[in-house]
């Protein structure tokens, strides 16, 4: 699988394609923070994140995910219809994958740092900031450090996407900056609200079409929604 975590997350929901297109094996490599929150596909047969391994190397067709879309717009009718991808209705929108919930105390979580890329100044914001639009009651989801927030449990969420998504589940819903966190949570079907950097550089993931239902995206100039979101909440 290819990108960061948000784009794996995010493109996980086109992996049954490939069986209804008739394949006999799936091998998912991928990276080992992942394996458990994508092992609930019952479209894979093989879940590794060793590259050597004999099953990802006798593979006779190789396939990023984030190139799937294009194979299902190359499909007939039939599979289409069962992938639908149109700026109305996206496959698996409505959350396609689960996770029991952990026993924390329900509360918000937020996380105000996108990940460590080219981007990362452009799409995070200030920790007091996020404290600005939330307050001190919630959970922080930022891997570096817990700023105003409360810590999770050290069981070892932030080496592991499943044990995230865990608690994801059994917070009353996400405030968070364009990555990874917004993705699953998205894909969970957790109400979240993402919040978007300056217009020019707003991603074309938020600009085309609804990919989670549980999710509103904000631009700058409505951060001041937080509030009363987050009361609906």
């Amino acid at each position: 699988m290819e990108q960061g975590f948000g784009d794996i997350f995010m493109f996980a929901r086109f992996l049954p394609f490939l069986k209804i297109m008739g394949a006999q094996k799936v091998v998912l490599l991928t990276h080992g923070s992942l394996l458990g929150v994508l092992g609930q596909f019952e479209c894979i047969d093989v879940l590794t994140n060793q590259p050597e391994c004999a099953d990802v190397v006798e593979c006779d067709y190789w396939l990023g995910n984030m190139s799937l879309p294009y194979y299902i717009s190359c499909a007939n009718k039939y599979a289409k219809s069962l992938f639908p991808l149109t700026t109305k209705k996206i496959v698996g929108s409505e959350g396609y994958m689960d996770a029991k919930p952990s026993n924390i105390e329900p509360k918000i979580g937020v996380n105000w740092g996108a990940s460590r890329n080219i981007l990362f100044h452009i799409k995070s914001i200030a920790d007091h900031k996020m404290y600005e639009l939330v307050g001190d009651n919630a959970y922080s989801l930022s891997p570096e450090h817990d700023g105003f927030f409360h810590p999770l449990p050290n069981d070892g969420w932030k080496t592991d996407w499943a044990v995230t998504a865990s608690h994801l589940k059994a917070m009353k819903g996400i405030v968070t900056v364009d990555t990874g966190t917004a993705h699953l949570a998205g894909a969970l079907g957790v109400k979240t609200i993402v919040l978007l950097p300056k217009e020019e550089y707003i991603c074309w993931r938020w600009k085309n079409g609804s990919w989670y239902d549980s999710v509103v995206a904000l631009r700058q100039e409505e951060y001041s929604k937080v509030p009363e979101l987050l009361r609906r909440m």
